[in-house]
C-alpha cells in the first residue's frame, strides 16, 4: 500500500482544482473521510469542490465543512484531481457529468467489490472502514491533523463500526481512534448526533418498521418492509432516518442475518447485517440483486415496488 500511497501523493502534488466525490446519499464515513481529506487539501492551497448526490443528511451536519457540499457539478467545469470515497464504481456518484470526465483519478475504497476504476487504487478491504484508510494515509505523508478533520475521520471510524459493535472493529481502528480524539475529535457529540440523534417522528417510523418485521424460522432470517403506503403516514423523512435500524434487527439471536427493505420511489433500497459468529455472507445475497458489500454488511438498490400477496408473501412488481 505504501507504493500506492507513494503514487496518490505525487498525483496530488501537482493538482490545483481537485474534485472530491462519493456514493448518492452521504454517510458518515465516506462523507467524513472526503470532508477530511478536503479539509487538508484546501489549507494547502488547493482549489476543492465537494460533490455529492442528495446532499448532507441533517444528523450530519455537524461535520466541519459539510456546508460546502454541493449536489453535482457543471459539464464544463475543468478539474485536473478527481478523488473518489467509497465508490465501488463511478457510477455510484450518481452523477453523469462526473462519471463522464477523463481525469487523474484516486479511488480510496475498503469495499473488497470495488471495480479498481482508478489510475491509482486505494483500496483496502481489511479496513474497518474509508475514514481509517485516510487516517493511515494522513500518517504516512505526515500530513497534518486539524481537529476539523479528526472530527471528520473520527465519525466515519465510529458509525462504519457501529460504535464499535461490529465484528471489522480491529486493534487498529481503536488505536486509530484514540489519536483522532488526542487530536480533539469530540466523540460524545459525534456518538450524540450519529446514533442517539433521533426525534419522535423518527422513532415513530421505526415502530412501524418493527410492526412490519418477520421472522423466517426455517431459514432463520428476519426482514422488514417499509412500503410507500407505509411512509406516507410519516411526512418528510430524510433519507437517513432509518440508519441502524437493520443492525437493530439484526439482535435477534436465532437470526442468521437481517434485512431491511425500503421502498424509495421507483426503488427499493435493502440493507443486509449479520455477526461473524452466524456463519452468514451478506455481500453473497446482495450481490444476487445487483449489490455488493462485506461479508457481515452489504446494500443493494433496484427498480421495482413492493407488494404483498393473498398469502402474505412478498414481491416485487
Amino acid at each position: 500500500m505504501q507504493q500506492d500511497f507513494e503514487t496518490a501523493k505525487n498525483l496530488i502534488g501537482p493538482s490545483r482544482n481537485i474534485l472530491l466525490t462519493m456514493h448518492e446519499r452521504m454517510d458518515g464515513d465516506d462523507g467524513g473521510a472526503l470532508l477530511a481529506f478536503g479539509n487538508y487539501l484546501e489549507k494547502a492551497g488547493k482549489k476543492v469542490t465537494y460533490a455529492i448526490k442528495k446532499g448532507v443528511p441533517p444528523h450530519l451536519s455537524f461535520l466541519p465543512g459539510s456546508e460546502n457540499i454541493v449536489d453535482d457539478i457543471a459539464k464544463d467545469d475543468a478539474f485536473d484531481l478527481l478523488i473518489a470515497f467509497g465508490c465501488s464504481s463511478l457510477a455510484r456518484c450518481g452523477s453523469e457529468n462526473i462519471a463522464a470526465l477523463e481525469i487523474a483519478t484516486i479511488n480510496i475504497d475498503h469495499h473488497p467489490d470495488n471495480s479498481l476504476f482508478g489510475t491509482i487504487n486505494l483500496v483496502d478491504p481489511k479496513k474497518s472502514s474509508v475514514a481509517e484508510l485516510v487516517y493511515d494515509f494522513f500518517l504516512w505523508a505526515e500530513w497534518p491533523l486539524s481537529q476539523a478533520a479528526a472530527t471528520c475521520l473520527l465519525t466515519g471510524i465510529i458509525t462504519d463500526t457501529g460504535c464499535f459493535m461490529h465484528a471489522n472493529t480491529t486493534a487498529s481502528a481503536l488505536k486509530a481512534a484514540a489519536n483522532l480524539m488526542l487530536k480533539g475529535a469530540p466523540i460524545n457529540k459525534i456518538i450524540n448526533r450519529t446514533f442517539r440523534h433521533k426525534p419522535p417522528h423518527i422513532l415513530k417510523a421505526w415502530g412501524r418498521a418493527m410492526e412490519n418485521s418477520y421472522f423466517d424460522r426455517r431459514h432463520k432470517i428476519i426482514y422488514s418492509v417499509m412500503t410507500d403506503e407505509d411512509l406516507v403516514d410519516f411526512k418528510n423523512l430524510p433519507q437517513a432516518a432509518f440508519e441502524g435500524f437493520v443492525e437493530t434487527l439484526n439482535t435477534v439471536p436465532e437470526a442468521r442475518f437481517a434485512m431491511f427493505l425500503r421502498q424509495d420511489g421507483q426503488v427499493i433500497k435493502g440493507s443486509l447485517r449479520s455477526d461473524a459468529f452466524k456463519n452468514a455472507d451478506v455481500a453473497k445475497a446482495a450481490k444476487i440483486f445487483g449489490g455488493g458489500g462485506h461479508k457481515l454488511a452489504a446494500g443493494f438498490s433496484l427498480l421495482g415496488k413492493l407488494q404483498k400477496d393473498q398469502i402474505g408473501n412478498w414481491k416485487i412488481i
